[in-house]
């Protein structure tokens, strides 16, 4: 069952009570009359650019003997976001509606559109505003408010076309629009397993920790969950999952040896006491059966050659925070490096790391996701400067400078969204091409 997010905010049937003075040759006389209006339209509505919302205003008057208003001209004026309306102007009797078509434009992302009221001998009356928010193509647009705010995790399926997302304690699911988030609701996500992360397996199936200590399954793309075996049966807290690019998932928690599930979690093994220094950060599997890891920490890569029984720490230049292994067998990490941050590679399984490029950040964070990779294309997100790209994690380009960036997430359709370091704002950015 979910419920979509977006719908759920109230409708604006805003009555704005608007006094109006008229005039007298007696001072002593006043008169003052209420008028109601309001858009039948949800404010703040999510639209692609040059997608037509049908706009539905109303207005209606308390008429006296002194000052009467049996009929009124709506005057519709794109006042924000480069927009068009297909009727300007529109004449209505008092207790009726003026209709017409609003075309977003794409000047800006907040798009404002004002309805004006006169009388009939062209004397204002009142106006009242309707917001929408115009989604564009290759423009960055921020969104304030919404469940991507407080984005914490996303995993994606391109091959199935679906999007998982997890905030603080919610999982979200991508609508029919990239913009729209519907959140899924299951007896499995009641405190106190309030959904926590989200990770899928390269067959597909997806799986969520919680706050609760459990880790719920779902191998129809969300449509059904169920609960893995507890990796801990004692535990009632938070559990971190990631999943290695061989298909293992794995789980660690403070204190608690790491333990991994070749079964999607109907079992569970204990890993050597190394895999737990620093916690999972990143894990990869070499073609030659080889596990490369890197904890939270700084610092933190190893080596295991027994299927992650002992593990070897590997000396990486400065102070490394994550690790990336390409499909060569090349490993990538991360280093902070004076007042910026570094990329190195190694061909040899990490006997040597040699530079590859460096950029300057304006401040440092956890390292979240840093290598994205999507189609043949590699982002590679670092907080405190921004995005760049490479085809080959050796020559790079910048892509957009980002000084306020925390985290980079790319759903199934290859729109980004960027969540900044203070969670106040999240960026989507979508390139068709």
């Amino acid at each position: 069952m979910m419920k979509n997010y977006l719908n759920i905010k109230h409708m604006l049937l805003a009555v704005l009570l608007v006094a109006v003075s008229g005039c007298s040759k007696d001072p002593g006389i006043r008169t003052t009359d209420q008028f109601n209006l309001w858009f039948s339209n949800v404010q703040e509505q999510r639209v692609l650019a040059g997608e037509g919302i049908d706009v539905l205003f109303w207005f209606s008057v308390s008429i006296n003997e002194t000052y009467t208003v049996d009929s009124v001209k709506v005057v519709f004026d794109v006042a924000e976001g480069g927009g068009t309306v297909t009727f300007e102007e529109v004449l209505i009797a008092a207790n009726k509606s003026a209709e017409t078509k609003w075309i977003p434009g794409s000047a800006s992302f907040r798009q404002v559109l004002t309805a004006s009221v006169f009388d009939l001998s062209g004397m204002f009356l009142t106006s009242l505003d309707l917001v929408a928010y115009a989604f564009r193509e290759n423009q960055w647009d921020e969104v304030r408010a919404g469940p991507e705010v407080h984005i914490w995790d996303m995993a994606a399926d391109t091959v199935s076309d679906v999007t998982f997302m997890t905030t603080y304690n919610r999982l979200y699911k991508q609508g029919s629009r990239y913009y729209l988030w519907e959140e899924v609701t299951n007896p499995l996500f009641q405190a106190p397993d309030s959904p926590r992360t989200v990770e899928i397996d390269r067959d597909g199936v997806l799986y969520v920790s919680t706050s609760g200590g459990n880790i719920i399954r779902s191998s129809d793309h969300g449509v059904t969950w169920q609960a893995c075996a507890k990796p801990w049966p004692d535990i009632t807290t938070y559990v971190q999952i990631y999943v290695s690019n061989d298909g293992r998932l794995w789980v660690y928690s403070a204190d608690r040896p790491v333990r991994y599930s070749d079964d999607r979690g109907a079992t569970w093994h204990s890993a050597g006491a190394g895999a737990a220094d620093g916690g999972i950060g990143d894990i990869f599997r070499l073609s030659d059966g080889t596990l490369v890891r890197h904890g939270l920490n700084c610092c933190g890569l190893a080596i295991s050659d027994d299927d992650g029984q002992s593990w070897t720490p590997v000396h990486t230049p400065d102070y490394s925070h994550k690790v990336y292994v390409d499909g060569d067998d090349n490993i990538f990490i991360l280093s902070s490096v004076g007042t910026g941050e570094t990329i190195f590679r190694s061909d040899d399984r990490g006997a040597t790391f040699a530079p590859v490029h460096s950029v300057g950040v304006t401040y440092r964070s956890s390292y979240d996701n840093i290598f994205t990779r999507f189609g043949n294309t590699w982002y590679v997100a670092i907080p405190g400067y921004g995005i760049m790209k490479s085809a080959d994690l050796l020559d790079y380009e910048s892509y957009h400078l980002f000084s306020d960036l925390r985290t980079l997430f790319i759903d199934h359709n290859g729109v980004m969204i960027v969540r900044d370091k203070d969670f106040q704002s999240a960026w989507y950015y979508n390139d068709p091409d």
